[in-house]
């Protein structure tokens, strides 16, 4: 089954609903930015880079974050998926 390649504006709309999101679940875990990069072993460069959508996350970076915000990694991709893609509505 051939699934569609996401476009550059899809994975460019996903990054920034992934960062919108971060940035809210840490705001509601009362955490700075340093304070959640200490909880994941990242930079607080990194975490911003994150939370305003203009760097891209591996998969284990991924999980470490949301591990760190106390949430199922699959639970904070299907939020940032639903969220880019309400963007993406005509």
């Amino acid at each position: 089954m051939n699934e569609p390649t996401p476009s550059s504006s899809d994975t460019a709309a996903f990054l920034r609903a992934l960062g919108k999101r971060v940035r809210l679940l840490r705001l509601t875990a009362e955490l700075t930015q340093d304070q959640l990069a200490a909880k994941t072993g990242m930079s607080r460069s990194f975490v911003s880079l994150i939370e305003h959508g203009a760097h891209g996350i591996d998969v284990a970076r991924l999980a470490r974050l949301a591990a760190a915000l106390d949430l199922p990694l699959s639970t904070l991709i299907r939020q940032a998926e639903a969220a880019a893609e309400s963007r993406n509505l005509p």
